[in-house]
């Protein structure tokens, strides 16, 4: 069934609303939606319902609401602090860790990130980072449209991760591990917060800020991993261990 986001909405059992005009061309002319068909709508807040088409033309596609569906989303909110990496790899990490439940996605500049290129290029491609976070719980039913924020630097975000869980993978670590990591019961508010360096990772300096923040450093194993390969990974233990990978949150 088809999905869509009509974010700033409310979605009440019974009431008429008119789909975006962002999404009235995908609707109408893509996917040639017509009167009577089914979809579902979210309002990106948590709250999806399934709804019926009762007007579809070139100018407007209107939907009468009805019942709620079931959630997908983790009992985690785990926030993904990225650090920027080459090509259209973070749009791939973007779209996994959508995909996989995250609750919130910060771009970080760190020392050995991709070259900075300024306020407007950021602009630009915040939209595009937005639009692929829009696709992405579109695509695996998602209630919530998970928050991307505006690239950050590594030091303006450490007082925001005090007195929760954090994990950073480093290559450098040489006795803990995930497993001793994910061992532990997570905090009692469910938060979770992953810090993946870019190509060639973080230099000790940023390491040593953020274990100084609260943050535990673990290694993922004998391989080195890419960026875009570690964000996947971790997300995926982590919601297995503590989320809702293997049905129910286990989360203690």
């Amino acid at each position: 069934m088809h999905y869509f986001f009509t974010e700033g909405e409310a979605l009440n059992s019974g009431d008429e609303i008119t789909l975006f005009d962002r999404d009235l061309n995908h609707a109408y002319r893509v996917l040639r939606l017509k009167t009577g068909d089914e979809i579902v709508v979210s309002d990106g807040l948590g709250i999806a319902r399934q709804a019926r088409i009762v007007l579809s033309s070139p100018q407007e596609v209107r939907v009468l609401l009805g019942e709620v569906q079931p959630p997908a989303e983790s009992p985690l909110k785990i926030t993904l602090f990225q650090s920027l990496v080459k090509g259209d790899k973070m749009d791939l990490i973007i779209r996994q860790a959508v995909e996989l439940g995250v609750y919130r996605i910060v771009p970080l500049l760190t020392e050995r990130s991709i070259p900075h290129h300024g306020r407007q290029q950021d602009e630009k491609k915040l939209l595009r980072w937005s639009s692929k976070v829009r696709a992405a719980a579109a695509q695996c039913r998602r209630a919530y449209l998970p928050e991307i924020e505006p690239v950050c630097t590594l030091q303006s975000v450490l007082p925001r991760i005090e007195n929760h869980k954090v994990l950073v993978p480093w290559e450098e670590e040489k006795e803990i591990t995930i497993s001793d990591f994910l061992s532990q019961p997570c905090s009692n508010d469910r938060a979770v917060f992953l810090f993946i360096g870019p190509e060639g990772g973080f230099d000790s300096n940023e390491i040593e800020a953020l274990v100084k923040a609260g943050a535990e450093k673990v290694h993922l194993g004998p391989r080195i991993l890419r960026s875009e390969t570690a964000a996947v990974a971790v997300i995926t233990m982590v919601q297995a261990a503590w989320g809702d990978l293997y049905g129910e949150g286990v989360c203690n």
